[in-house]
């Protein structure tokens, strides 16, 4: 596998966590609510993928839906841990080593996409479209992806290296990923434009919360695939 990112790097930043965390509030409110048009909240019984499933924490949220579960990641030892914990949970997944761009699943498996604040690790708009027509291929006709990923506000991008073309190096010291290269939508339109050749139905909400000292801005992106 290829990706613009310190895998090993990766790998020891989960490797300190003690345990399940709590799922993403934003992604628990769009699979459980009316906020988006159509959404079909039967989910027990059908295949979610969850694309770079870091410590695992969506996937439990995702195993209480009743969600047969499916993840990658980009480095071993993180998913021996995930399985670990899902264990304690008495859950199972299917998990294997992966990328956006390099999903090891077959097509038109999956009923759901989860893509939690992983796309923008392209660090390219060719990777990024890569990475969807990915996403594409192993979702079911009429499955539907749910992607977050970081807008333009948000905190990991102070100090930060303008490199053009909505690419930025990552410069919080602060920061494991320093030195790391993101990409970053800087509004919906742009979204729209990479997103609808593949998929139907496409929608982009936002999430901008200031939390007293630093502020969190993502970009939530569905659609469905035809």
């Amino acid at each position: 596998m290829t990706t613009g990112i310190d895998e090993n790097k990766w790998a020891l930043s989960y490797a300190d966590d003690p345990g399940l965390g709590w799922p993403c509030e934003t992604l628990i409110r769009v699979l459980k609510g009316d906020y988006v048009p159509g959404l079909d909240r039967d989910y027990a019984g059908k295949k979610v993928l969850d694309v770079s499933c870091g410590n695992g924490n969506n996937l439990a949220f995702l195993a209480s839906l009743g969600l047969e579960l499916y993840g990658t990641e980009v480095h071993d030892d993180i998913l021996v841990s995930v399985r670990e914990k899902l264990a304690r949970l008495g859950t199972k997944a299917d998990l294997r080593a992966g990328t956006n761009r390099d999903l090891p699943f077959g097509n038109d498996q999956f009923d759901l996409l989860v893509s939690w604040n992983v796309i923008h690790y392209e660090t390219t708009e060719i990777d990024i479209r890569r990475a969807l027509s990915e996403y594409h291929r192993v979702l079911r006709p009429g499955g539907r992806f749910v992607v977050s990923t970081t807008g333009p506000d948000h905190k990991i991008l102070q100090g930060c290296e303008a490199l053009g073309e909505h690419r930025y190096r990552i410069g919080r010291k602060d920061d494991f990923r320093c030195g790391e290269i993101l990409y970053c939508f800087d509004e919906p339109a742009h979204i729209m434009e990479c997103f609808s050749p593949p998929f139907l139905d496409v929608l982009v909400g936002r999430t901008h919360d200031f939390l007293f000292s630093a502020t969190l801005d993502w970009f939530i992106v569905t659609g469905r695939k035809g």
